[in-house]
């Protein structure tokens, strides 16, 4: 038969990168929390975004003096894949690097034959094979709609995460129409021409990575998805052994290991081996994708192009792993690392063990099933088939989902109910899938990975469990927590102090909580600083205050006011009425209980305020507990991201006394401080802290007077008081000077784009002379900066000239210069 497939007349060449983090969000609130770990940075997802994720959508190729030459999108070039709950992250907080992931998809689907570079995941990054059969389908179809919804088309594959598989998992990848599937070389058995009825052996990981190969579903229909195994030593050496240290190294090997033309060299490693594990790394995959590869002969592709000329001629068996639960890139037992101590673990010292993991597992199992009994009959009396609600509830968790509920209330529920479900119903059916979310996402891999269940991986997990026994109970159901707790009591942690699994979730899950009523309370003790906002959103709900008041006797305030909560996953409403004390400083009382009407709430008020007027303090507080409620919150239960604008407004008047003071200190010792610094001698520290901390307040005062300039002279202070901390080793705060030399930075350059992009209005586009003015300013501005000793991130401005170039920004010598400043090649202002 003669096929009418074009030939490869070349070897192709596929890179694909996993991208991924384990979720980071508070369960009950959605919000990242700091992790000093991950400092400078607000926490691992920042850090790691600035390292790889958008270093890769804006990677560098330097020229032969290390100028920056060409900015890429790596993205554009090579296969990869996020998670889902990553992208979630980049698209709240990082939009721009998550555009540039879609335009990357976008452009190579268009050059390669509609086949895009991007492919989805298992959304919650849980080990499939472990899965049961319902888990398992929900994990695949939450991955490929979320992808849908992202990258605006079907997938043509999806990551196992870890690539954990046995056969039951492939069949569900075919079951959802995917083409293709990437694996280990060690998770092959066997291997055969089609066609042919004897087997060669493979299990010592010698499959040959050149070729694709198709697995058949095991139910008779003839249905098959194609599997590409990597090659496994040269993605270890770039994992792990350097190899990212060189282009010409890393081509030299796939030169090597290459098979010619009509062959395929490929490589699978996590995406953060490029600029997060390897620093640069990202720099060299760009000369390697862009440059080098076709240098050296390769056609660099995607996996779905391949297969457009690479129909698979042979067919593979797996691996059944060491329990016959399947097998894995990162466990050599198989899966075990996932369900109990195998030997492999990570970070761990003489003696540990991982013996944890076992009943870890079947806590969250006992968790799951009886989360599962509750939701499939509390569904069932709202929809037709629950399972299939779950499933599509995907639909709903994306932007716009809001807009789509009619239609998937349409779809679902229409027999079951008679017509149309009720406001309440429908409130119940989302809190019911909200429920299974939580369910689904206590199977992150990472809780199982690490040396202890003392980690912030394991202990994200149990949050994601507490949290499905929060919502349990709120749906009128009986959590589990004490047979919870008792199983998870078993998982000894290696470290004595932490104790077991019960322990850990009582000191790193519970404290972690928030209630409803800790939301409205910390909507209530938050406007402390200054007038409340009436409406706004925080923690995933929507908040509107109502009939807010505040009086004030002396140094105590007192504010009453109604709070009504809606949670935006699911339409649920609360309100609450509450009053909050504040002694002055840290003293904060805040008590609160459900919304009884308007009069009820009159009352109360009433009642307080006429106390407030004549009673002792601390018949205030009785009266306002007797009417708002007995239970008491406090400055703990602001949520993380508010407690730095509340501590300051609580303890700003203190701190400008103190800076007041220090001020005076720093004045009348001046003298004594110079002394020391001419003679060479370390100032004490307390003289250091007095200091550093008047300097800086001085330095920070005068960009406040001079914000907006942009020449030296509005600086002259600034400037001297920097020179100052530099002769004397202070450490000034420049934090503030950093965000606002950025913004203005941004606002320059701006200027300098307006009007180049040919879509643009021609009323918006500056005169050549204004132009030039704006770059003049940049060039004032980074000196300006430089002086001062902040640093300015000029990537985006080296992005934004470079963008502006190609858009026929004209080559002046100021221009020129800029370039020159801004670390741009010559050949960039001349293409």
């Amino acid at each position: 038969m003669i096929s009418d497939r074009p030939a490869l007349d070349r070897p192709a060449l596929v890179v694909h990168g996993h991208f991924y983090q384990p979720p980071r969000e508070n369960p009950w609130t959605g919000i990242v929390e700091r992790e000093p770990s991950a400092a400078p940075f607000h926490d691992w997802n920042d850090r790691i975004h600035h390292e790889c994720y958008r270093r890769n959508g804006f990677a560098r190729i330097l020229d032969d003096r290390g100028r920056v030459a060409r900015i890429v999108n790596n993205y554009a070039a090579m296969s990869f894949n996020f998670g889902p709950t990553l992208l979630s992250w980049l698209a709240r907080e990082r939009p721009g690097t998550m555009a540039r992931l879609v335009e990357a998809d976008r452009q190579s689907a268009a050059r390669r034959g509609g086949h895009g570079n991007a492919i989805a995941q298992a959304y919650g990054h849980a080990i499939l094979p472990l899965c049961n059969d319902r888990d398992l389908r929900t994990q695949i179809c939450w991955g490929i709609g979320d992808f849908r919804q992202r990258f605006g088309r079907e997938p043509e594959a999806l990551w196992l995460p870890e690539t954990a598989c046995e056969p039951r998992v492939l069949d569900a990848l075919i079951d959802q129409g995917l083409r293709y599937a990437l694996l280990a070389p060690g998770q092959a058995a066997r291997v055969r021409k089609i066609g042919e009825t004897s087997w060669s052996g493979v299990e010592d990981g010698g499959i040959d990575p050149s070729r694709p190969y198709r697995y058949v579903h095991r139910d008779g229909s003839g249905r098959a998805i194609a599997l590409f195994f990597y090659d496994g030593p040269i993605a270890r050496a770039v994992a792990f052994e350097g190899l990212l240290r060189s282009s010409q190294w890393l081509v030299d090997r796939f030169v090597a290991a290459g098979r010619g033309a009509g062959s395929v060299m490929h490589i699978v490693t996590d995406g953060e081996s490029y600029g997060h594990h390897y620093q640069g790394g990202e720099r060299c995959l760009a000369y390697t994708l862009e440059v080098e590869a076709a240098r050296r002969g390769f056609l660099v592709t995607n996996y779905g192009a391949l297969l457009d000329w690479l129909e698979p001629g042979w067919e593979v068996e797996l691996k059944a792993g060491e329990e016959g639960r399947g097998t894995s890139w990162s466990c050599g037992h198989g899966v075990g690392r996932w369900m109990r101590d195998c030997g492999c673990h990570t970070g761990g010292r003489p003696g540990w063990n991982q013996r944890w993991r076992t009943p870890l597992r079947a806590a969250l199992d006992l968790l799951r099933d009886d989360a599962a009994a509750h939701y499939e009959q509390a569904a069932g009396e709202l929809c037709e088939d629950p399972w299939a609600v779950r499933d599509a509830y995907i639909e709903l968790l994306g932007e716009g989902g809001r807009e789509k509920r009619a239609a998937f209330f349409a779809e679902h529920c229409r027999r079951r109910s008679r017509g149309t479900l009720s406001g309440e119903q429908r409130v119940r059916l989302l809190e019911l899938c909200e429920m299974q979310r939580s369910a689904l996402l206590m199977y992150t891999s990472c809780g199982w990975y690490f040396a202890d269940p003392g980690g912030i991986e394991t202990v994200q997990i149990l949050r994601y469990a507490g949290r499905l026994m929060d919502q349990l109970e709120e749906l009128g159901a009986q959590a589990p927590r004490d047979r919870f707790l008792e199983v998870l009591a078993e998982a000894q942690s290696n470290v004595a102090k932490r104790g077991n699994g019960a322990d850990i979730f009582r000191r790193k899950v519970v404290p972690a909580r928030v209630t409803k009523a800790s939301l409205a309370a910390h909507v209530g003790i938050s406007s402390l600083p200054g007038q409340i906002e009436p409406t706004g959103e925080v923690a995933g709900h929507r908040y509107r205050v109502r009939s807010w008041e505040k009086r004030q006797k002396g140094r105590l305030e007192v504010a009453v006011g109604r709070v009504g909560l809606e949670r935006l996953a699911t339409g649920a409403r609360s309100e609450l009425g509450m009053a909050v004390v504040h002694f002055g400083g840290v003293d904060v009382y805040c008590v609160l209980r459900p919304f009884a009407g308007k009069q009820a709430f009159e009352q109360s008020r009433q009642r307080l305020w006429s106390e407030l007027e004549r009673a002792s303090l601390l018949t205030v507080l009785r009266i306002a507990q007797e009417e708002f409620g007995a239970d008491d919150y406090g400055l703990e239960h602001v949520l993380p991201h508010a407690r730095d604008r509340v501590a300051k407004a609580v303890f700003g008047e203190l701190l400008r006394g103190y800076a007041h003071q220090y001020a005076h200190l720093y004045e009348d010792n001046a003298s004594i401080i110079g002394t020391f610094h001419d003679a060479g001698l370390t100032l004490p520290p307390e003289l250091r802290v007095i200091a550093e901390v008047t300097l800086s307040r001085r330095f920070e005062q005068e960009l406040e007077r001079a914000h907006g300039r942009h020449d030296a002279g509005a600086y002259r202070e600034a400037l001297a008081l920097a020179e100052q901390a530099e002769r004397g080793g202070y450490r000034l705060e420049r934090e503030g000077a950093s965000r606002r030399f950025a913004a203005m930075l941004d606002e320059v350059l701006d200027r300098i784009c307006a009007g180049l992009d040919a879509s643009a209005a021609s009323e918006r586009s500056p005169r050549p002379l204004a132009r030039q003015v704006a770059v003049s300013d940049v060039l004032e501005l980074i000196e300006l900066g430089e002086g001062l000793g902040i640093e300015l991130d000029l990537d985006r401005a080296q992005e934004r000239i470079y963008d502006a170039l190609g858009q026929g920004l004209e080559r002046t010598e100021a221009v020129r210069l800029l370039l020159s400043v801004l670390g741009l090649s010559e050949q960039v202002a001349t293409s």
